[in-house]
């Protein structure tokens, strides 16, 4: 069968659409067009000029031609998304650079309270996959390679008819076997990256690791962990209209590359370091961190004095408590438990001046900075406010390694841990002293919440006192 017959015996559904941004969340459409093709043929044509309900970009009016003003007037996406459905519900959907549009008209859908499904033919991806010496795929450089004319650029209709010749240029010159395959494994997966093919994700072991998404020239995007590689790496696609950033994200994937682990610490331990090691451009809540600090209960003459301190590759005090990234974080912290708990200011070191303290007159502090209270109930008050974020007591006198084994894929992991700092992962044992010999590590919030978060849920994990 040729690549014509087999295509265009489906019904298809060529669509452009236009948009204020990137960002699914805060742009908008403000133009679509579909083009319904049966038997090869164009049987009907449908555009809707929207109110996107958010501002149209200047450059975007430059060049299209269109001004905001033509745009108040008209529906909003909510308005004409039943219509739109139907016109996509049962068809492939034909679009270039469709995980774009795909990812608005879902979005668009979802609050407009729709439930639309079809499948995706994605031109860009057949282009690539067609002509890969071209030195640009988009729209505009495939149509001048291929003489394609335009009445207008940017807008929807012209844009689709314009996509339209682009897929019959493909089925024209391209060999039937080839298109078909490329065809084939759009259908059969259409939740893939453009840059990607849907045999590479499926090839991901499922299995617990940290998987590398890198970019163009091999600049790396992002760096994330899971139990399941395959699933995750795959969710990441499904789900990329959520947000710019993972729409972003997704429309640059050129390259996965995975390490696994023998379970889910490996995967926790491994992914925190090498964020902080490699510092890849969409992570965010574990890239490098400042020294954080702690408060320290120190025993005075006349009582407890918290003094603030430096977390570093020391050993933590049983006295600390609390970890904060900042001391205004940490100031903030402890003022909000002294108004909690009438603690005095001034006692605290928050405050200076002699005598009573404001808050004594406002009857916020109980008094024990002039007497009216007793400095040991004071200090036990304290303590109780202490007590939540009291760091945790190392368990064990020194290092220590716990051991993760993934007895499935015949895979042991030793995890060399030291007063909640994680010093080294090594897949034999024989190399842990030399991991040891290693420098100190900084202690690593992230880190301690792994561990401690681990140690609570795996009570009887295996350990080996170093």
């Amino acid at each position: 069968m040729t690549a014509a017959a087999s295509l265009f015996k489906r019904a298809l559904a060529i669509i452009d659409v236009q948009i204020t941004g990137l960002h699914p969340d805060k742009d908008c459409i403000w133009e679509v067009a579909v083009l319904h093709i049966d038997n090869g043929c164009v049987v009907a044509r449908h555009a809707w000029l929207l109110n996107p309900a958010c501002a149209l970009p200047s450059r975007i009016s430059r060049v299209s031609g269109v001004l905001p003003a033509e745009l108040a007037d008209q529906p909003r996406f909510v308005e004409i998304a039943e219509a739109l459905a139907q016109c996509l519900e049962g068809r492939v959907v034909v679009g270039h650079n469709l995980r774009v549009a795909h990812a608005f008209l879902r979005r668009g859908f979802a609050l407009a309270g729709q439930t639309v499904r079809y499948r995706q033919l994605c031109t860009l991806q057949l282009a690539r996959a067609a002509w890969p010496d071209l030195p640009c795929h988009s729209l505009d450089a495939l149509c001048e390679e291929q003489s394609i004319s335009r009445f207008f650029q940017h807008r929807a209709l012209p844009d689709a008819e314009a996509v339209w010749q682009l897929l019959s240029a493909l089925v024209a010159q391209v060999p039937a076997d080839a298109l078909n395959l490329q065809v084939a494994r759009q259908l059969r997966k259409a939740a893939v990256p453009r840059f990607m093919t849907a045999a590479r994700l499926q090839a991901l072991p499922a299995r617990p690791g940290v998987y590398y998404f890198y970019g163009e020239n091999q600049a790396l995007l992002y760096i994330g962990k899971s139990r399941n590689l395959r699933q995750r790496v795959q969710s990441h696609f499904q789900n990329d209209h959520h947000s710019r950033r993972t729409l972003q994200m997704a429309q640059q994937v050129r390259e996965i590359d995975v390490q696994p682990t023998a379970g889910e610490l490996g995967a926790l331990l491994l992914e925190s370091a090498e964020v902080k090691r490699l510092l890849p451009l969409y992570n965010r809540q574990l890239r490098r961190q400042r020294d954080l600090l702690t408060w320290a209960l120190i025993p005075g003459v006349k009582g407890l004095q918290p003094e603030l301190q430096t977390v570093g590759q020391g050993v933590l005090a049983d006295s600390s408590v609390g970890l904060f990234r900042s001391r205004r974080q940490a100031q903030a912290w402890l003022r909000s438990e002294a108004a909690r708990n009438q603690l005095c200011l001034k006692l605290l070191g928050l405050e200076g001046g002699e005598g009573a303290c404001f808050a004594t007159q406002l009857g916020v502090c109980r008094g024990a900075c002039c007497g009216l209270e007793p400095r040991e109930v004071h200090d036990a008050r304290l303590l109780a406010a202490c007590e939540q974020l009291r760091v945790a007591t190392w368990p064990w006198s020194g290092p220590v390694a716990w051991v993760e084994r993934d007895l499935e894929q015949g895979l042991c992991q030793w995890h060399v841990l030291d007063q909640w700092r994680h010093v080294a992962t090594v897949d034999d044992p024989k190399l842990i002293d030399a991991a040891r010999q290693q420098p100190a590590q900084a202690f690593s919030l992230d880190a301690y919440h792994i561990l401690l978060s681990h140690l609570r849920r795996f009570p009887q994990t295996e350990v080996v006192v170093l």
